[in-house]
C-alpha cells in the first residue's frame, strides 16, 4: 500500500483499488489451495514452496512499479485522462502486480490448517491457536514498521527484509518438514469418524452445535465484511480528533489486531468447551451489535465533545493518550468480532471434515467479504449515511446476523433471544449521534461533507466563513481573503509571462480564483478531495473571481502527484497549496522525485512555488523541505504570502540557474491586477514584490547540506514532522513563526543584502530598498500584537526614513 501510494495517489479509489485486488486475490488462493490441499502429502512443505514463491513473486513489484512510473504518462494519454479509465488502468496493474503473492498468501492458512489439524477435533484446537499467533504476528509487523523499520531503515530496505523473513520461514519450513517426516509419512489422513449414530447431513440438517452450510457461508462472508468496514469507520472517527500522521494511524491498526488476537485467544478456549456453538456465536454477534452502537457515545465522552487529544503533550504522552484512546475504543469491540472468525472453526457444518479445503473455504468468504467492505463503508455508506449512521448501521448489521442464528435455535431460546436482539436494534438505532464537528463560541455549522477522504465542513462565525476538513484542519476563510490572493499573485508576479499555471490542491478556490486578473489562457486545479470542490463552489464562489464558470479553467478531482506523473501538459508556473507536512501520505508532496516531475512538467522558463504554512513548521522540518527543494531546483528564492505574526505562509519559488527578477515585466504584471480591481496605486501596492520577497536560499547552502533529503524511500518530512510538530506544542520545540520566522529573514538577507544578490541585479536601487521595509514591517506586525507599542514606534520611525509614504 505504501509503495503503491505513490504510483496510484493517495485519492480513495485508488486505494480501493488495492484492498480490492489484495482480498480477491487472498480468496481465489484461499479456494484453490484448500481445494488442492486434500491431495497434498506434505502440506509443511508445500507451505514452504508457497512462502518462497510469496518472496520471489513479491520481488518483482519494484522494478514493475518503475517501469509503470516511466510509463504512466503514456497510459495517461491513451485514456485522455478519463477518471474512470484510469480506475480501471490501475486496478488492473495492482491485479498484475499482487494477484500472485496473493494468490500464494491465500495458500499459507490452509495447508499449515491441515498440517496441524489432520483430524477435525484437532483443528478447532490448534487451528484458533494458529490464527492467534498469526494476528499476534501481524499487530508485531504493523507496530515495528509504523513506528521504526521504514523509519529507520527507509521503505526499500523495509519491503526486502519483509521478503527475506518471508522467504526465511519457507526455508525454514521445509527443513522442519524433512526434521519431523515421520509426521507427514504420506499415507492418507484419517478422518475423524464423527457420532456413532452418524446420519449423512444435508445443507438443510442443523446440528445442535453446528452450523448449517448456509449460516457458514453467511456468516463467514459477514464477517469479513463487517470487520473491514468497521476499521475503516474506526480511522475515519478517530482522524476527527487525533494529528492524522503515519503514528496515529499505526497506533489504531496494532490494537485492532491484538484485539483480535485476543478473540482468538478466547475461541481457542471456547472451542474445547462442549457450550452451544449457535449460542456462542449468537452472543458474540450481539455483543459486538452493543459496543459497536455505543461506541461513537463513548468516543464523545472520552474527547470532550471531539476535542483534540493532547494537543500540548509531548511526543511520548501523546502516543501513550492516543493508545489510551484506541484501548478504550477499539479493545472490546475488536475483541468480540476476533472471536467469531475462529470460532467458525468449530462451529462450521459437520460435513466440512477435511481441514484443508474446509479452510479454504473459510478464506474464500471471509476474503470476499473484506473485499466488499471497504468499497461499500467507503464509498457508499459515509456518502449516502454520514460517519455516525454508518457506524450504527454495522452494529445492526451485527445484531441482524445474530437475530439469524437465534431462528435456528430451540423454541424458548428463538422468543427471548430475539425479543432481546430486537431491543437492541431498536435502542441502537434511536442513540442520538454526536456532532459530527466541534463548533467554538458564536460559531454555526452551516454545512457539511462525508466521505472516505474525511469530514468537509463549513462554518459561520460573525462575517468569517471558514472550511476545515476532520474537524480541525483550516482549509481556508473569506477573512484570509487577501492572503490566500497573495499565493496566486506572488508566484504569476515573478514569471515574465504566465500562460498556462497549474495549482495544486484547491481548498476555498480563493487562490487559484485570483490567477483569473492575470493575463493567463488556462488554469488546471486539481484537488484531492471532491467534496471540497463541492463545498468552495456552493460557499465561496463570491471570492474566486468567476473560477467555477470561466472557460479558461480546467477543475480535476485528482491525486496531484498522480497528476503531474500523469500528465501531457506542460506550465509556465506551477503552484503547490499549503499542505500539513506531518499528515500521513502529504510527506510525499515534499520529496525529491515528487520535485524532478513537477520540474519536468514546467515549460522552459517556468517556476514552481510551493508555499509552506510556516506556523506547522519547526526549523528542522522547514530546513529538510528546503534542502530537498533545492537540491532539484538551481534556484531558490524565499517569498512571504502575508505579515500575519501567528500563521504567516511563505513559498520557495524554484526557477532555472540565471533568473532574474525583470522590471520591466513586474511594473507590467502588477498595472493588470490594479486595472482589474480597480486598486489605488498607492505606495505600497507598487512595490508589493519588494515587500513579500525575503532573500535568495542559496545563502543557507551550507546549512541544508547537514539535513538528509526527503525522498519517497526515505520520507524524512512524513516521521519526523509529527514529532517536532508535538514538541512545539508541548513548548519543548519552536514553530517558525514571530521571532524565529525573524531570525530566518535576517540570517537570509544579512548573508546577501539585497543590493549584492544577483536575483535582483535588474531591479532598481530604490525598488530594492523595499526589502528592508518589508521585514521591518513584519517587525512592526509582530511587536504590535504582542502589545510593544513603544518598540513598534520605534520601528515605524525606521520605515518612515526608507519610505516615507508607506505607512499612511
Amino acid at each position: 500500500m505504501y509503495q503503491l501510494s505513490l504510483i496510484f495517489g493517495n485519492a480513495s479509489y485508488a486505494t480501493a483499488t488495492t484492498l480490492a485486488t489484495f482480498f480477491m486475490g487472498i480468496a481465489i488462493g484461499g479456494w484453490y489451495w484448500g481445494n488442492k490441499s486434500v491431495k497434498i502429502k506434505k502440506p509443511l512443505f508445500t507451505y514452504g514452496l508457497i512462502e518462497i514463491g510469496i518472496a520471489i513473486s513479491g520481488l518483482l513489484l519494484l522494478p514493475a512499479i518503475e517501469i509503470y512510473k516511466g510509463n504512466y504518462n503514456l497510459l495517461y494519454s491513451v485514456t485522455g485522462g478519463n477518471p474512470y479509465w484510469i480506475i480501471l488502468l490501475k486496478f488492473l496493474f495492482s491485479t498484475f502486480l499482487l494477484i500472485i503473492p496473493t494468490i500464494l498468501m491465500g495458500g499459507t492458512f490452509p495447508l499449515l490448517s491441515k498440517y496441524v489439524g489432520k483430524q477435525r477435533k484437532n483443528l478447532e484446537k490448534r487451528g484458533t491457536v494458529l490464527y492467534t499467533l498469526n494476528t499476534v504476528g501481524a499487530a508485531i509487523g504493523a507496530f515495528l514498521t509504523g513506528f521504526y523499520l521504514i523509519e529507520k531503515f527507509g521503505m526499500q530496505v523495509t519491503y526486502i527484509l519483509a521478503i527475506t523473513l518471508s522467504f526465511s520461514v519457507g526455508v525454514l519450513a521445509m527443513i522442519l518438514c524433512d526434521k519431523f517426516k515421520n509426521k507427514e509419512s504420506g499415507l492418507p489422513i484419517k478422518l475423524d469418524a464423527g457420532p456413532k449414530n452418524k446420519v449423512e447431513e444435508s445443507d438443510n440438517t442443523v446440528y445442535k452445535n453446528h452450523l448449517s452450510t448456509p449460516q457458514f457461508i453467511i456468516l463467514a462472508l459477514s464477517s469479513g465484511f463487517l470487520a473491514l468496514s468497521l476499521e475503516l469507520l474506526l480511522f475515519r472517527m478517530f482522524a476527527q480528533v487525533l494529528q492524522n500522521s503515519v503514528y496515529s494511524f499505526s497506533a489504531i491498526l496494532v490494537v485492532f489486531l491484538i484485539s483480535l488476537g485476543f478473540g482468538g485467544i478466547i475461541a481457542n478456549r471456547l472451542a474445547q468447551t462442549n457450550y452451544g456453538s449457535k449460542e456462542i456465536l449468537f452472543l458474540f454477534l450481539l455483543f459486538s451489535s452493543l459496543t459497536i452502537g455505543i461506541s461513537p457515545i463513548i468516543f464523545n465522552i472520552y474527547t470532550d465533545g471531539l476535542e483534540y487529544i493532547a494537543p500540548y503533550a509531548s511526543w511520548p504522552v501523546y502516543l501513550v493518550e492516543v493508545f489510551k484512546l484506541s484501548i478504550s475504543i477499539v479493545v472490546l469491540p475488536a475483541t468480540l468480532l476476533g472471536t467469531i472468525f475462529p470460532f467458525l472453526l468449530k462451529a462450521a457444518p459437520l460435513k466440512f471434515r477435511e481441514p484443508g479445503k474446509f479452510v479454504g473455504r473459510l478464506i474464500l468468504f471471509n476474503s470476499l467479504g473484506s473485499f466488499l467492505g471497504p468499497l461499500l463503508a467507503g464509498f457508499i455508506f459515509l456518502q449516502l449515511f454520514g460517519l455516525w449512521v454508518s457506524i450504527k448501521l454495522i452494529a445492526i448489521l451485527y445484531a441482524v446476523l445474530a437475530l439469524y442464528i437465534s431462528l435456528s435455535l430451540d423454541i424458548s431460546k428463538k422468543v427471548k433471544w430475539s425479543f432481546l436482539t430486537v431491543i437492541i436494534i431498536g435502542g441502537i438505532f434511536f442513540i442520538k449521534d454526536p456532532a459530527i464537528v466541534q463548533l467554538r463560541p458564536q460559531e454555526k455549522l452551516l454545512e457539511y461533507w462525508n466521505s472516505n477522504n474525511g469530514v468537509v465542513s463549513i462554518t459561520k462565525s460573525e462575517n468569517n466563513l471558514q472550511m476545515r476538513l476532520d474537524n480541525f484542519y483550516i482549509l481556508g476563510d473569506s477573512e484570509s481573503l487577501l492572503v490566500e490572493q497573495m499565493q496566486a499573485h506572488i508566484p504569476l508576479f515573478v514569471h515574465p509571462s504566465p500562460k498556462k499555471v497549474l495549482f495544486l490542491g484547491m481548498g476555498t478556490g480563493i487562490t487559484a480564483g485570483a490567477s483569473l486578473d492575470h493575463t493567463v489562457s488556462k488554469v488546471v486545479v486539481v484537488e484531492l478531495i471532491g467534496n471540497i470542490v463541492t463545498a468552495a463552489k456552493k460557499y465561496f464562489s463570491s471570492w474566486t473571481n468567476g473560477l467555477f464558470t470561466d472557460d479558461r479553467v480546467d477543475i480535476l478531482k485528482d491525486d496531484a502527484r498522480n497528476y503531474v506523473l500523469g500528465t501531457n501538459e506542460s506550465f509556465d508556473v506551477i503552484i503547490g497549496d499549503l499542505f500539513t507536512p506531518w499528515h500521513a501520505g502529504t510527506g510525499s508532496l515534499y520529496t525529491v522525485e515528487n520535485f524532478q516531475q513537477i520540474k519536468k512538467t514546467l515549460n522552459p522558463g517556468g517556476l514552481f512555488a510551493q508555499w509552506l504554512p510556516m506556523y506547522q513548521l519547526t526549523p528542522e522540518d522547514f530546513n529538510t523541505i528546503a534542502a530537498t527543494f533545492s537540491s532539484v531546483f538551481p534556484q531558490v528564492t524565499v517569498w512571504r504570502a502575508d505579515f500575519n505574526s501567528t500563521r504567516p505562509s511563505i513559498a520557495l519559488i524554484g526557477q532555472d540557474l540565471n533568473a532574474k527578477l525583470a522590471q520591466q515585466s513586474l511594473k507590467e504584471n502588477i498595472s493588470k491586477i490594479f486595472k482589474n480591481n480597480r486598486v489605488e496605486k498607492n505606495d505600497a501596492y507598487q512595490h508589493m514584490v519588494g515587500l513579500f520577497y525575503i532573500g535568495n536560499l542559496k545563502v543557507l547552502k551550507n546549512n541544508l547540506d547537514n539535513y538528509i533529503l526527503n525522498t519517497d524511500d526515505k520520507r524524512v518530512v512524513e516521521f519526523k514532522a509529527p514529532k517536532f510538530s508535538q514538541q512545539a506544542n508541548a513548548l519543548q520545540g519552536k514553530y517558525l513563526v514571530g521571532e524565529e520566522l525573524e531570525k530566518l529573514t535576517e540570517m537570509i538577507t544579512s548573508e546577501l543584502p539585497p543590493k549584492s544578490d544577483p536575483y535582483l541585479s535588474e531591479l532598481p536601487p530604490d525598488e530594492k530598498k523595499y526589502i528592508k521595509v518589508g521585514m521591518l514591517y513584519s517587525r512592526y506586525i509582530e511587536l504590535f500584537s504582542k502589545g510593544k507599542k513603544n518598540e513598534a514606534k520605534l520601528v515605524e520611525q525606521q520605515i518612515k526614513k526608507i519610505a516615507p509614504n508607506f505607512l499612511k
